[in-house]
């Protein structure tokens, strides 16, 4: 049935006739990020969120796992961090409304990325010049996601929106509101989610246990249960002179965390095998996020705008043994940042040119029984330049940037008072072949400071199963990256190829330090060292497409494949690269009908590294979704939406995860949601 369904989709795409082909509007989708189209086709996705919610509610890095290039990296249904050409952890920022995303996911592979993906309108996945606007040190690129809270423009009118799903994979049920209008020449929004999943059903004999394992199998992960409460609202006052607003968010999550270094341990003289009092180990965050963001327009000669903003985040998440022989046991992570910057607009008729300045502090702490670092200030100031030009044979974007990271620390009770200094840049050309094809060059060199778990760490860290010690004496990260991207649309068919390198000088990672032997404390985990290497990253993306009238709608049809080899300089294997992917697509659409079809085949991985990695077998997950919009008196929009996610119940599991063989993906998931814009 696989072969069958990928064979079809495939026949399909190279099958069909010109003659079904039809003249196809262009619909130009912008991002936020420099607020105009780029010149250069920069490897950027931009998604809605209707196509992001189509297949029910997910984790960040989840939900755009299928996108050409993206991959995810996950622990448990909740937690899911995003990968981009096989660069994840700290070489990836998260960004909400262009300002980072400021929690403890990168302490971690066990916490969430704090981001609510209800009310938004888009999610950009941006790399090149642009994004060297916005924040330091993402060598693999940033995800943005995009909303209203502050908005740019008057609303038009008032808009409510109502929503209800329910998933069987986990018997969970996610329940959301959101308002927005102009009330008095202000506008106001607001939105709320509530969503509660129960432990998540896996296919049979999917979790590979340590040898002596004799407890019986189960048919859903322990402890992968998970509760979300979130809200988010602001106001903005739009006028001639620019715009102004606040906004704020809070969310808080109560989580199972469903595998921890020590959880298959017996106690101290009993027997593998033997009765073991049940344990949960539970993480509970709650944060707060302040914004204000405005803008300001200046009839001067040198500056157009300014556009400025003020983010405070207020962080806190706590890790509780429940039963066993920890009990009562916690560990509170702690993160408070503040950031202010401006961006100044100095285009002018030839060039469109942007200045940012941001400075940015963050108080990190870690306290209780496992806590494995000492508390972290980091200080970050910067200054970038943008410049978009169209010349006449060839467009031109260039992005430069200063940054200044300051960490002070303790490790091994020694104080630490570390500055890292550096300067990226990205040059990108752009030609039009034809009218139908461009070509488009990238060059760049982006630096990354290491982060305070690389330089810091020094403990038990039980969600990776490794005692891990930082090394202060670490340098920063520099990745020099060249990419060549070819795009075309004939009218009849569609695709790009995107060709890259990536040199990395300096490769931060974690390495064991004596594979298979137990490291000192309670848990005698391995002990694991952050080292650095020089590595390279070699890889490619191809999609091709086609959309045609069929029946009485529109039957679009894609193909793609996306590959990345990850070495050092010694020929070893970075690890955990994520391997190679086939991914097809088909969507019909008929006036308020809705058909989604998505196929990924995910390549067995073997090429990984020598230690504190191990081989992936591939797996092909086919989703399916069907919305229908009605026509209801009084009711702008009622939409009906079935879902249904890895209709094979394959076993699968990613490479990049810490616990790939303890905690597979969730297995065929059956899913109904409702939606009610009024």
């Amino acid at each position: 049935m696989k072969k069958f369904t990928r064979v079809l989709i495939l026949m399909s795409i190279v099958a069909i006739s010109p003659a079904f082909a039809q003249d196809i509007e262009d619909v130009t989708v912008t991002s936020s990020i420099l607020g105009t189209k780029s010149q250069i086709e920069n490897p950027l996705h931009i998604i809605s969120e209707e196509d992001l919610n189509k297949a029910g509610t997910h984790s960040l890095g989840e939900s755009i796992d299928n996108l050409l290039g993206v991959s995810n990296t996950d622990f448990g249904s909740i937690v899911g961090q995003p990968v981009i050409r096989g660069l994840s952890g700290a070489r990836i920022k998260v960004l909400e409304n262009g300002l980072v995303n400021r929690d403890v996911s990168g302490i971690g592979a066990d916490h969430p990325i704090d981001i609510d993906l209800n009310n938004i309108q888009q999610v950009e996945i941006v790399r090149g010049p642009s994004s060297l606007l916005y924040t330091n040190g993402a060598l693999g690129g940033i995800v943005n996601v995009v909303d209203n809270t502050i908005a740019r423009e008057d609303f038009a009118e008032q808009e409510i929106k109502l929503g209800v799903e329910h998933n069987s994979v986990s018997d969970g049920d996610v329940h959301n509101i959101s308002f927005s209008d102009n009330i008095e020449g202000v506008n106001l929004s607001y939105a709320y989610k509530h969503q509660n999943f129960n432990n998540f059903d896996i296919p049979d004999e999917a979790v590979i246990h340590d040898p002596g394992h004799t407890e019986p199998e189960k048919d859903y992960i322990e402890n992968s249960d998970a509760k979300t409460r979130a809200y988010k609202g602001g106001f903005s006052i739009v006028e001639d002179w620019g715009h102004f607003g606040l906004s704020f968010k809070n969310i808080e999550n109560v989580y199972g965390i469903p595998f921890h270094g020590d959880h298959e341990d017996p106690p101290q003289g009993q027997q593998t095998g033997q009765h073991v009092e049940e344990e949960r180990i539970e993480s509970s965050t709650d944060s707060d996020t302040i914004n204000l963001k405005g803008t300001y327009k200046i009839a001067g000669d040198f500056v157009n705008e300014i556009e400025y903003f003020y983010s405070d985040t207020d962080y806190f998440l706590r890790e509780l043994h429940i039963g066993g022989k920890h009990d009562g046991e916690f560990t509170d992570f702690l993160n408070d940042a503040q950031e202010l910057g401006a961006i100044l607009d100095v285009s002018n008729d030839a060039l469109t040119q942007k200045v940012v300045l941001r400075t940015m502090e963050e108080d990190t702490s870690i306290l209780g029984e496992e806590a494995f670092m000492e508390s972290v200030d980091s200080k970050e100031t910067s200054i970038g330049y943008y410049l978009g030009r169209e010349l006449s044979f060839f467009d031109l974007d260039f992005g430069i940037r200063r940054d200044e990271v300051n960490r002070k620390s303790k490790f091994k009770t020694v104080a630490k008072d570390l500055d890292f200094n550096s300067t990226s840049f990205v040059l990108g050309f752009g030609f039009d072949l034809s009218s139908s094809t461009d070509l488009s060059l990238s060059l760049g060199s982006v630096e990354r400071a290491p982060s305070s778990v690389e330089l810091f760490m020094d403990g038990e860290h039980a969600a990776v199963q490794r005692n891990e010690v930082g090394n202060p004496t670490l340098q920063a990260e520099e990745a020099q990256n060249i990419e060549l991207s070819f795009n075309f649309d004939t009218g009849i068919y569609y695709g790009s190829i995107n060709f890259y390198q990536n040199d990395v000088d300096n490769y931060i990672y974690r390495k064991d330090r004596n594979p298979g032997q137990e490291g000192p404390g309670e848990m005698k985990l391995e002990l694991a060292d952050f080292v650095q290497q020089d590595a390279e990253l070699d890889g490619y993306e191809i999609q091709v497409g086609t959309d045609f009238d069929f029946l009485n709608g529109n039957l679009a049809l894609t193909a793609g494949r996306d590959s990345v080899d990850g070495t050092f300089t010694d020929g070893k294997n970075i690890p955990r690269m994520v391997p190679a992917r086939d991914i097809y697509t088909l969507t019909y659409t008929e006036d308020n009908l809705t058909v989604d079809v998505d196929l990924t085949e995910v390549n067995a991985q073997n090429d990984f590294a020598a230690s504190g990695d191990s081989a992936t077998a591939g797996f092909e997950l086919l989703d399916l979704s069907i919305s229908r919009s009605f026509a209801l008196e009084g009711v702008e929009d009622f939409k009906v939406v079935l879902f249904a996610n890895n209709l094979f119940d394959e076993i699968a599991r990613n490479h990049s995860s810490t616990v790939k063989n303890e905690v597979p993906l969730p297995g065929k998931n059956l899913g109904i949601g409702f939606r009610v814009t009024l």
